[in-house]
């Protein structure tokens, strides 16, 4: 099996195990007549959380680079260690596998969900546009890209640490810490954007979320969705390029 192939199939594995499980925990607590409805923002951010760890742990058991997130391929790329290690001819792979991954998951938990979307989508139309991108609870570009960047910046700077550490406990515990990060972004500044720090894990539910044969659904808000897709890339690229210079 060509290693191509591998890094593909990987992060397309894990992706689709981080948006099946993080957007699914939203549709459970937020959708009409789930067994998980009202379980409140908590249960969202450990959702989030878990999917996460679970979709890290699988993609590196199985030797994959474990990204899932272009915000930090990109500061993965400016590293240079990765793929010079292992190939930049390895660098679509693993963004094709993250897009691949996340439509192949959103379109599950779309389907496993219907029944309720439909339940959901007259009285509470936001609802079912937050089960596939995130909202702002208030619109202000500034904060609300400042707020995004902030969150990616954490997460890509936990990952870049754990990168460097020559301890095997550490690297073997790596997606657990990982999780605990989303996890604690979320409960820590994830009130106020709904904290995507994942370009691919909003922008793409967002195209799916357009197609959805709904009358009554909103618009996708497209005018935001730029700051969901940029402001993580920035977050990393400022920490990537401030670890790389220190």
């Amino acid at each position: 099996m060509s290693i191509f192939f591998i890094q593909l199939s990987t992060e397309l594995l894990g992706t689709a195990i981080l948006v099946l499980l993080g957007n699914g925990v939203v549709a459970n607590t937020l959708l009409k007549k789930t067994k998980g409805n009202n379980q409140g923002f908590l249960a969202i951010t450990a959702g989030w959380g878990f999917a996460t760890f679970l979709g890290v742990l699988v993609a590196s058991l199985l030797n994959g680079a474990a990204q899932l997130n272009p915000a930090v391929t990109i500061a993965v790329i400016i590293q240079q260690t990765w793929f010079i290690e292992h190939g930049w001819f390895l660098l679509p792979a693993i963004l094709i596998g993250q897009i691949l991954g996340a439509i192949i998951a959103q379109l599950i938990v779309d389907t496993i969900y219907w029944k309720h979307i439909k339940d959901t989508v007259t009285d509470n139309p936001d609802f079912v546009l937050a089960i596939h991108s995130t909202i702002p609870t208030y619109q202000n570009k500034f904060l609300n890209f400042f707020t995004e960047m902030i969150g990616a910046a954490l997460l890509v700077l936990v990952i870049l640490v754990l990168s460097e550490q020559d301890s095997k406990t550490i690297h073997n515990l790596a997606p657990l810490f990982v999780g605990f990060t989303v996890f604690a972004i979320g409960l820590g500044i994830g009130g106020p954007t709904g904290y995507a720090i994942n370009p691919v894990r909003d922008l793409i539910p967002r195209i799916i979320y357009t197609f959805l044969p709904l009358k009554e659904k909103n618009k996708a808000q497209w005018n935001y969705s730029w700051i969901p897709v940029l402001a993580p890339i920035t977050g990393g690229i400022i920490v990537s390029l401030i670890f790389w210079a220190l």
